[in-house]
């Protein structure tokens, strides 16, 4: 089950989003519970942020959660970001203790204090519960074109977070 925000529930209209890519790759049978504007403090057109949708989605029963995202959050407080993720990270745990939990950071493009506040956020939560913490910052750093005028993910960008995240999934 994946866990998002746009760049989760969307895909390019000239090839299949990462999330797609991911659970193709790795053999999964895909729920995409992706949902734009949402994120650790935000509801988005979901009205739900990542938390308060986890407990709908356990009827599910995902052997495999990937959370990913937060961007939409970046105008909360540092505080707020922190606290909604570790939040978030503990009822994941709770609603899916037996399940493998892949925490990927905020996919922005570039260096911001509050992406850091973000990632770090999601890097120290994902620890407290036994997730997988998924870096994608300097990945995406490195390669232009990954990122849309309007923000959104190209389809190179896609592709490129999809090898990211699969490069962490295969090697555990």
């Amino acid at each position: 089950m994946f866990l998002g925000d746009s760049a989760t529930a969307t895909a390019p209209t000239d090839a299949p989003s990462w999330v797609d890519s991911v659970s193709q790759d790795q053999g999964w049978i895909e729920v995409n519970a992706g949902c734009e504007g949402s994120g650790y403090t935000q509801r988005g057109v979901c009205m739900a942020t990542y938390r308060e949708q986890l407990p709908v989605l356990a009827a599910d029963e995902p052997d495999v959660v990937v959370v990913s995202g937060g961007i939409d959050d970046l105008g909360a407080t540092p505080g707020e970001i922190r606290a909604a993720v570790r939040a978030t990270y503990l009822e994941a745990r709770e609603t899916f203790p037996e399940a493998t939990i892949y925490a990927v950071t905020g996919l922005a493009i570039g260096t911001d204090d509050a992406v850091d506040v973000l990632d770090n956020a999601v890097e120290e939560a994902a620890a407290s519960v036994g997730a997988i913490y998924v870096d994608l910052g300097e990945g995406l750093d490195d390669t232009p074109g990954l990122v849309s005028a309007d923000g959104d993910l190209t389809a190179a960008g896609h592709a490129a977070v999809a090898e990211l995240t699969t490069n962490v999934i295969g090697g555990e």
